[in-house]
């Protein structure tokens, strides 16, 4: 895009170690966020009225931030980048060190709001499985280089792999595996 504000508005961002107020609630966090995000008041309850939503946190979304576990702490950080409704989210490691169940719920949240909203998610995972779950598209990268791209089922019968982490080990070849 030519205008730089105009392509912020349209993208949000998680970064793995993403951090939530902890002295505010949950709620409160999600008002604040939007509202930096989106400056008016109005649209800022709305979104955050979203993120509740996609968060699911029922009432613990009154807790303080310093009160939640991780995941629902992630949970909060995933809706309040996807309550902006933006055209792109890029989310790296959303589910990083989390435990089964709640990394379950992450990748449910992110899969079913990318449908359902239409929107773009770039994601970067060393999650095979997580991979495999949310992306339509793949690319494989190692050491700084695209080494593959393509669609999971492609790429794993380009590959001759049962899984995407067969397919990692093969598009970059035995000598990476050994070192």
């Amino acid at each position: 895009q030519k205008n730089p504000q105009q392509a912020r508005k349209n993208t949000a961002y998680l970064p793995e170690e993403a951090g939530a107020y902890r002295n505010l609630s949950g709620w409160e966090y999600l008002v604040f966020m939007a509202r930096a995000y989106l400056g008016d008041k109005r649209r800022a309850e709305e979104a955050a009225e979203e993120g509740a939503r996609i968060a699911g946190l029922g009432d613990a979304l009154y807790r303080k931030v310093r009160e939640y576990s991780r995941g629902m702490k992630r949970r909060l950080l995933v809706a309040r980048a996807l309550m902006v409704k933006p055209k792109l989210a890029l989310l790296d490691e959303p589910t990083s060190g989390l435990d089964v169940l709640s990394s379950m719920k992450i990748r449910d949240i992110i899969r079913s709001y990318a449908r359902s909203q239409g929107v773009s998610v770039l994601l970067s995972s060393h999650n095979m499985l997580e991979v495999e779950y949310l992306c339509d598209r793949v690319a494989i990268i190692h050491r700084g280089r695209i080494v593959a791209v393509g669609a999971p089922g492609e790429l794993k019968e380009r590959y001759g792999a049962g899984n995407l982490e067969e397919v990692f080990k093969a598009a970059v070849g035995e000598e990476a595996w050994e070192s």
